[in-house]
């Protein structure tokens, strides 16, 4: 008896040492809530990257899509640095990898930054080679249409790369056991997790839903007994981020779907208490951090899923922050000093260049380069004949291919279209390089708004090139023709040819003359 009570005793003060240790001890892991393990993740990505640049998506993309509480200026500074950086590459971030202009793609305008003018270049544009973007592999197409959706992007019309083609090319590319991969032909979960992602904006197309069914059997079936996933034979986490990411990009709440309940489980395993980050593997002593931006992110997209908000990659709710682009004034700038480009000292309009340089109706190039053979876009040349008039919007432009601009874009589009510059139509393709004849009825638009009287020519051009084209163009060329705006070439205006950066800053310096006298 004796024995039995000394050993009930002992039992007893165990019991009561347990209870302390359990009262003394660090929350565990497991126990952590997607809200705080985010926070931790987010002071970590801070510590590791306090000087932001190109490199650091991942972890701008996890910062803002959680909305951490980042130091002030932060993302200010990520984005100084990234448009150095693109300047310093002239554009060109990589000539194999175009998985590089997704991912800034994607970074940018999460942080509400325009990337279709990043210090001067269109990234987005990057993106109209297919064969370029496929190089990679699948995983470029999985990048290249979250990047295009995230703030809606058109491609130009001569793109060889078209959403349909992305999503086409990604379902030709799901495996017969419902997977995908890099390689090989059984399913790999990182794979198959992105191909969901990329896929779930179009979660209700037939084709899309079949093929996203199918995969999500195939994460079910992968999975470990514990919620865990494998990769190339090794379980980690990021298997695991990828397809809770996956789940909520499908409005899928992982800790609700019976399929899936375990996911978490696995997930906080690799959780480090001590520095708030993520392992790689279990073996590890401390965080990884490229495995502590994905834990992150993918909390973010959890915590998103949620709160009722867009989802990860649906970075539409930031168009309207900040545009890249500095606002432009409602009035030419003040003329520099002296303006001089060491491309154009033997060029033929260097006179004109130098004056439209002069008046704020173009510009150069960092590296002293005025670029005259290049094409004027469309939207560029709206934007010089809204500076130079001085023209100003109080509604929003009927064009269904501008909702991926900025606002300050999107106003000087609205500006042209009020004052009757622009061509009604459902589209105004802003990115294309704008037409000889396209240009001359906006030229001859503007003179209607500038004088308040249209001209009415009694006689059309002498030029041989434009006798089949619609009376609008006719009127609007010759217009030009008797104002000496632009005469043509022996003979010819050429008018479907695209307008040079020459030939813009002659015109529009001409037109200045017609209308400022």
């Amino acid at each position: 008896m004796e024995v039995v009570f000394q050993m009930k005793q002992k039992l007893s003060m165990f019991i009561m040492v347990l209870a302390l240790l359990l009262i003394v001890v660090p929350v565990s892991a497991q126990q952590v809530s997607t809200v705080d393990a985010y926070d931790t993740t987010g002071q970590f990505l801070v510590n590791k990257a306090p000087n932001p640049s190109f490199g650091d998506e991942w972890i701008i993309l996890a910062l803002t899509r959680g909305e951490y509480n980042v130091p002030k200026g932060y993302y200010d500074k990520y984005y100084e640095n990234v448009t150095k950086h693109v300047q310093s590459v002239k554009g060109n971030l990589h000539n194999r990898k175009y998985t590089e202009y997704s991912r800034l793609i994607i970074a940018l305008t999460a942080i509400g930054k325009d990337p279709t003018n990043v210090g001067g270049f269109n990234l987005v544009e990057k993106l109209s080679d297919f064969d370029k973007v496929v190089w990679q592999g699948t995983n470029g197409a999985f990048f290249a249409l979250i990047a295009l959706d995230t703030w809606g992007f058109e491609l130009p019309k001569k793109a060889t790369t078209t959403r349909e083609k992305l999503i086409q090319h990604i379902l030709s590319k799901q495996l017969p056991d419902g997977g995908w991969n890099l390689s090989g032909v059984k399913a790999d979960p990182d794979m198959t997790a992105m191909a969901i992602q990329a896929l779930s904006t179009y979660k209700d197309r037939a084709d899309v839903k079949a093929s996203i069914n199918k995969a999500l059997d195939t994460l079910n079936n992968l999975q470990g007994a514990n919620g865990s996933y494998q990769s190339w034979g090794t379980t980690n986490l990021e298997s695991v981020a990828q397809v809770i990411t996956a789940l909520s990009s499908l409005n899928i709440d992982a800790n609700k779907d019976q399929r899936f309940q375990k996911l978490f489980t696995s997930f906080f395993t690799f959780y480090n208490v001590k520095d708030g980050g993520f392992k790689h593997v279990l073996t590890e002593s401390v965080s990884n951090g490229m495995a502590t931006e994905q834990a992150s992110y993918t909390l973010a997209a959890y915590n998103r899923l949620i709160e009722s908000k867009t989802k990860l990659y649906d970075t539409s709710d930031k168009k309207t922050n900040k545009p890249s682009t500095p606002a432009q004034p409602n009035h030419p700038k003040a003329p520099p000093t002296k303006v001089s480009f060491k491309d154009i000292e033997s060029h033929w309009a260097k006179s004109d260049i130098e004056a439209a340089v002069a008046k704020g109706l173009l510009k150069g190039y960092d590296d002293n380069t005025f670029r005259p053979n290049n094409n004027l876009s469309r939207i560029q040349a709206v934007s010089i004949l809204v500076r130079a008039l001085n023209l100003t919007s109080s509604e929003n432009a009927p064009f269904t291919d501008i909702s991926s601009y900025n606002d300050e874009t999107k106003q000087e589009i609205a500006a042209a279209y009020e004052a009757n510059l622009l061509v009604r139509s459902e589209k105004f393709a802003p990115s294309s390089p704008i037409l000889r004849k396209e240009l001359a009825v906006m030229l001859a638009n503007a003179y209607t708004y500038k004088t308040g009287r249209p001209y009415i020519p009694t006689n059309v051009a002498p030029l041989n090139d434009i006798a089949e084209l619609s009376k609008e163009s006719q009127q609007a060329i010759t217009f030009l023709y008797d104002f000496d705006i632009a005469q043509g070439a022996n003979g010819s205006f050429h008018p479907t040819n695209f307008i040079t950066r020459a030939h813009a800053a002659k015109m529009y310096i001409n037109f200045l003359k017609v209308v400022e006298e």
